[in-house]
């Protein structure tokens, strides 16, 4: 049990990072030698039946070791069991093939070649599939970079808007074959987790007429950025500042965020309506917890279904992420 809480730590505390490289390697790493170097591929879909679904492929020095790779995959049904599988592997067992423009982690692997790209978890028994209609394209909107001291995080959007075809078989199911829409980001950080942020909020709204992605992060300085939203078909359009509310507790929180524009002015609201998943990998570790947190911090994340408002324009149904650093 204490070494899968230390692997969801590790799976948890990469998902945020990257500098600008050539398109034809948009899916290579750049390890770093700092003991707090952590880089991610991430890619979502929130597919026709309400089904969430995440793959991640990471690098980190962070924890035993150095170079470790990680895949993890994230399955949320409704009305089903959540389906989290990871595995971690050594040094050797994780690479970026560049004739093919592949990266591998153990038994996973994500490829951008020909127009698409194709992303493979096969985890303890089971297997995700996920199949985008483009090729990774990085862009990282203004205000991307964060440094603290000399460490530097990155984050940049590889895939904002796309459709998607995903095949889901959890361990002893049937194979779900379902089109969706797509999300990627890459993300690269030689800061420690836990002085990166306060709190992140992030809104993607992937399927529909109207889709959206927006990302916005409070630093432990109270200093604000990134802090963008991006309109299918137009630029990422900066904003100033967020405030974040909620009622209840644990599960049954319940979260408001408002969203502030250059001009100082409220420009949207996002408001939970129900919650899929909250992730607290570090509160169960006891003894072990106090030894990681001074790194990695106590970082819980809520998922939430939420709705996008603005002022005169259709409301926007899309998933809301926020994570904190510890509970209040």
């Amino acid at each position: 049990m204490r070494r899968e809480a230390r692997l969801q730590v590790l799976g948890l505390l990469l998902s945020l990072a990257l500098p600008t490289v050539a398109a034809g390697a948009a899916l290579e790493p750049t390890p770093s030698p700092s003991d707090h170097y952590g880089e991610s591929f991430t890619f979502i879909g929130d597919l026709e039946d309400g089904t969430f679904v995440l793959v991640q492929l990471s690098v980190t020095n962070i924890g035993p070791g150095t170079g470790t790779g990680i895949c993890r995959a994230t399955v949320l049904r409704p009305g089903q069991r959540p389906w989290t599988p990871q595995k971690k592997v050594g040094s050797k067992e994780w690479g970026y093939e560049a004739a093919t423009s592949t990266l591998r982690v153990g038994a996973c692997s994500a490829r951008s070649a020909g127009g698409v790209t194709k992303v493979e978890a096969v985890l303890e028994g089971g297997r995700v599939e996920l199949e985008y209609a483009a090729q990774v394209a990085p862009q990282s909107p203004e205000g991307s970079e964060v440094e603290v001291g000399t460490a530097r995080y990155r984050h940049e959007v590889t895939l904002a808007f796309s459709p998607l075809k995903a095949t889901v078989q959890p361990p002893k199911s049937t194979s779900v074959a379902q089109a969706g829409g797509g999300y990627a980001d890459h993300t690269r950080s030689t800061i420690a987790p836990a002085k990166l942020a306060r709190r992140w909020v992030r809104f993607r709204a992937l399927r529909g007429e109207d889709r959206l992605v927006l990302l916005a992060r409070e630093g432990q300085d109270g200093e604000f950025g990134p802090v963008y939203s991006w309109a299918e078909g137009n630029s990422p359009h900066r904003m100033e500042s967020f405030t974040l509310s909620r009622q209840g507790a644990k599960e049954k929180s319940a979260w408001t965020v408002d969203v502030f524009g250059g001009d100082g002015a409220k420009a949207m609201v996002l408001r939970s309506t129900s919650l899929l998943q909250r992730s607290a990998p570090v509160e169960g570790l006891g003894v072990l917890g106090g030894l990681v947190k001074p790194v990695v911090g106590s970082p819980v994340t809520y998922l939430h279904r939420a709705v996008l408002e603005r002022e005169g324009k259709t409301p926007v149904a899309g998933l809301m992420e926020v994570t904190l650093e510890g509970e209040p």
